[in-house]
């Protein structure tokens, strides 16, 4: 294909992919927005969520409670939170009373993260559907060229065996 095109229209080509690798990398990339660290209570819910939501926390949370309720069960003399474990539940309930609120912060956060990507995403997609239908036509239009250029060599070869048998006949 290089030996097709002059040195004009590989320049040209040359250019716009560039242009358009330079265009993928920005729209690959996170957007400045979704990169942000965001005021002190984003960061904040975000720190809280990434601790609650692994099984390290999980199990020591069961450790805790566990062991909780071993001891002012086993031990009823001198127990600081007796059977139905009201100190217990009350330091359940705070914890979830602030953990809900962060979790849905961070939640929030992440779903403007995502609505930034997916408008991303849609741009990445109308581009790739226009060089899609640029490209379509420059097949149709080669595919022109094409039936154009044998058209004339079946009209150039039969030309020519027109003026060989009049030459030799």
């Amino acid at each position: 294909m290089a030996e097709i095109m002059d040195p004009k229209d590989r320049e040209h080509l040359q250019q716009l992919r560039k242009k358009s690798q330079e265009e993928h990398a920005t729209l690959i990339n996170d957007p400045e927005e979704c990169r942000k660290p965001g005021n002190f209570g984003e960061k904040l819910a975000e720190r809280i969520t990434g601790a609650i939501a692994t099984w390290k926390f999980i199990l020591i949370q069961t450790g805790i409670i566990l062991g909780w309720t071993s001891y002012n069960v086993f031990i009823k003399k001198s127990a600081f939170d007796p059977y139905p474990f009201i100190l217990l539940n009350l330091f359940l309930s705070f914890q979830s009373a602030y953990t809900a609120p962060a979790i849905m912060m961070n939640q929030k956060r992440q779903e403007k993260n995502d609505q930034i990507r997916k408008e991303i995403e849609s741009d990445v997609n109308v581009k790739a559907d226009l060089e899609i239908a640029q490209l379509h036509d420059k097949i149709e239009h080669l595919t022109k060229l094409v039936e154009k250029l044998a058209g004339n060599r079946c009209e150039s070869s039969s030309y020519l065996d027109q003026e060989k048998e009049n030459r030799n006949g």
